[in-house]
């Protein structure tokens, strides 16, 4: 029947992570388009990226997975490559991109895929390249190397454009504290 890998499959999905579970990640990387010529119209189909990522024994999972794969046409044809890949009684957990690197994936079968064509290369870089951007604006988001008490620090020694005494970090107008550099004394 059709439908009993679906059945098995469902069987070994996890709502949550168990220990020694895979971890594996599926995306949709390349929207369906239509590819215009000069002789005719092509229609190409929706492109998922998944990979898994094995247990350790010691309960970690490496930075790379053990496969990346690419599918289609839709997300269920997806999940079905992701298990064929996967060892027949492998229990997975599904993760998103906060967890599983997709640009990682992508990167991983342009560098290894070659049967991809030119279209499927092309929008695959550009998938990767929007993936590492993201990641980059959510770093310069959430870290800085910027702290209060020393940029204070920083502002009286060196002051807002280098000038001893002044703080970058005072109110415009005020007056440097009590007997630190540039105060009258």
């Amino acid at each position: 029947m059709a439908d009993g890998w679906l059945r098995d499959v469902r069987g070994r999905l996890l709502g949550r992570p168990e220990a020694g579970c895979w971890l594996a990640l599926i995306v949709r990387a390349i929207e369906p388009e239509t590819h215009s010529t000069p002789d005719r119209d092509e229609h190409t189909p929706a492109h998922f990226l998944v990979g898994a990522w094995a247990p350790s024994e010691a309960g970690l999972y490496p930075r790379l997975p053990e496969f990346a794969a690419i599918a289609s046409p839709d997300a269920q044809r997806a999940l079905r490559e992701l298990f064929v890949h996967l060892p027949p009684d492998a229990r997975v957990h599904l993760v998103d991109e906060t967890v599983g690197d997709a640009a990682l994936l992508a990167d991983m079968v342009l560098a290894c895929d070659t049967n991809l064509e030119p279209y499927q290369r092309t929008a695959l870089e550009r998938f990767a390249a929007r993936r590492r951007a993201r990641l980059r604006d959510e770093i310069l988001r959430r870290y800085t190397d910027r702290e209060g008490d020393f940029e204070r620090f920083r502002g009286r020694v060196l002051g807002a454009a280098g000038s001893p005494g002044e703080d970058p970090g005072a109110p415009p107008g005020s007056a440097p504290p009590e007997g630190g550099p540039g105060s009258e004394g």
